[in-house]
């Protein structure tokens, strides 16, 4: 598997021209195709990935015929380490385990998170560890995997943690993302987000996700913890994201203090850091939690962590996720989902 990294000199050309480009497209169409090109290329220049990225013919989800960004991904980035994720026993300090989202908080999954669960959620069904030695009940090794890629098995492993580590994937995971180099409006007040597809790709190559179907999850009384990063992992998507919390590298806006860039949205609009250098939310955020600024046309800005929707919509039609990288990109029919139930794995 060979990897790929561009030249110094072309991620500098890149970043000098990805705000126009990415914002305006100005031009002709062939030369602001390949400008957004090599703007995207080089946000992406630290990403793991497969191969070189390259420009390709795709229809978006609305049925738009045009031409797309295509990169595959790795399973996981290698600019940070990835978990923990569940406690082992119920002494177990923040640093031992992972994170959790409820009401817009997070949660660390600590030992005493554990023992307090009936109590958080009001519900005495809560039993995920062992009251005489302590032991918390933990799905882990390659059932981990198994349970964190089919969304029925809430209804067989009840009380447990679930916890996939990369190591224990059935096989080594990359994903082909497909991303249009032109943004086209959908109709209405936007897109819906959905399971497959995923929100969008930060900058180090891992896919920020839709929310985590929390209900589905706490109906069986397990827990999927997210690591301090807010990622997990299941066999189908490697690793990925369900919050921000600073994880991943950034590309400083051209826009003086405006938020850094952390990611591309499938639709191919920006994706923002929450806060600028103030410290600041934008106050006219969209119901995607978008808006457009002079010097950099329209983008989002992520939500915060604990909220588990990352952004709330897509203004734009959206390209393709896809398990094979030689496919070819048609958002406009239903993914095939992945074999088992019936049903989208558990993100």
């Amino acid at each position: 598997m060979k990897q790929f990294s561009l030249t110094c000199a072309l991620l500098a050309y890149g970043l000098s021209q990805a705000f126009p480009a990415l914002a305006h497209g100005d031009g002709t169409h062939e030369d602001s195709a390949q400008a957004r090109f090599e703007a995207l290329v080089a946000l992406f220049e630290t990403a793991d990935i497969v191969g070189k990225p390259a420009i390709v013919p795709c229809t978006l989800s609305g049925g738009t015929k045009t031409t797309c960004f295509s990169i595959t991904t790795v399973a996981a980035p290698a600019d940070h380490t990835t978990g923990p994720f569940c406690p082992r026993t119920i002494t177990d300090t923040a640093s031992q385990a992972g994170t959790w989202f409820k009401d817009g908080e997070v949660y660390d999954v600590d030992g005493s998170f554990i023992q307090r669960l009936a109590e958080i959620y009001d519900d005495d069904q809560w039993q995920m560890y062992d009251p005489e030695t302590g032991k918390v009940t933990v799905a882990e090794g390659t059932l981990g995997c198994e349970v964190a890629g089919d969304p029925t098995s809430a209804d067989r492993y009840k009380n447990y943690c679930v916890e996939c580590e990369l190591q224990n994937m059935p096989a080594e995971v990359t994903q082909t993302y497909v991303i249009p180099l032109h943004p086209t409006d959908a109709s209405g007040n936007g897109e819906p987000i959905g399971h497959f597809s995923g929100i969008g790709l930060a900058l180090n190559g891992a896919k920020f996700d839709a929310p985590a179907p929390l209900d589905l999850i706490l109906g069986g009384h397990t827990l999927g913890p997210f690591d301090d990063c807010g990622g997990h992992v299941n066999p189908h998507s490697g690793y990925h994201y369900h919050g921000v919390v600073g994880c991943g590298p950034q590309v400083d806006a051209d826009v003086q203090d405006h938020a850094p860039i952390i990611g591309v949205a499938m639709d191919g609009y920006t994706m923002h850091a929450r806060t600028d250098a103030n410290d600041q939310e934008p106050d006219d955020l969209d119901t995607c939690r978008g808006h457009e600024i002079e010097g950099l046309g329209y983008h989002y800005h992520v939500n915060a962590p604990g909220e588990n929707q990352i952004i709330g919509c897509f203004k734009s039609e959206i390209g393709c996720r896809m398990d094979d990288p030689a496919g070819t990109c048609d958002a406009s029919i239903a993914p095939e989902r992945p074999a088992g139930p019936g049903r989208p794995e558990r993100p």
